[in-house]
């Protein structure tokens, strides 16, 4: 495309030099018109962006990773959204989930947050908790995820967490074994989405 670009115009653009945040281009993704924009043009995509309303960078790392498998069958799709825009206070399941959720509302959204939950909620240790996110994305994970359920209940009810609570947080994780970004694959992405966005708009 910035060949092409380069070829009709003359100008040449590449990803360092797009102007960053033009509030025309968050304007068109608001209206979901996103086709053949990169990883936001599928239905539930485009279904997501005008109740999102990205208006910054953040906003577009978030779209990228809420639609997924993982966040999807987790639950955190309307929560997420609804906090966002105030329908819906911020909460946590538990106080010693606030430092790894903060940023997201609350709602989980990126292996490193879970990861980070196991280590917080249930006293993992960062390699238990390595072993974890290995277990999210094994083709086996299931049997892996299962074996791993005992020490995270053991840990947080340990720690004070309910019980109820301690398997809420659990099938959060669980569901992202089917399939969650860690957060640097979606800034990634994210970047990519931003630039297409703004071929497709200028």
């Amino acid at each position: 495309m910035m060949r092409l670009v380069e070829q009709h115009t003359g100008r040449r653009w590449t990803l360092e030099t797009l102007p960053k945040e033009e509030s025309e281009v968050y304007d068109m993704l608001c209206r979901a018109d996103s086709v053949g924009v990169f990883q936001v043009e599928s239905r539930a995509q485009m279904a997501t962006l005008p109740r999102l309303r990205p208006r910054r960078f953040y906003d577009l790392v978030v779209e990228v990773a809420l639609i997924r498998p993982g966040p999807i069958q987790g639950g955190s799709v309307h929560p997420y959204i609804r906090r966002r825009n105030g329908r819906e206070p911020v909460t946590y399941p538990h106080p010693l989930c606030e430092p790894a959720l903060r940023k997201t509302l609350g709602i989980p959204l990126f292996q490193e947050q879970l990861m980070q939950l196991a280590i917080d909620v249930a006293g993992f240790t960062p390699a238990e908790a390595d072993m974890l996110r290995q277990a999210m994305g094994s083709k086996r994970s299931r049997r892996r995820m299962e074996g791993l359920h005992d020490r995270f209940r053991a840990g947080a009810t340990g720690r004070g967490v309910p019980v109820g609570v301690a398997e809420e947080l659990w099938e959060k994780l669980a569901a992202f074994s089917t399939y969650g970004f860690p957060e640097s694959h979606s800034v990634s992405f994210a970047y990519l989405v931003y630039a297409s966005s703004w071929l497709k708009r200028y």
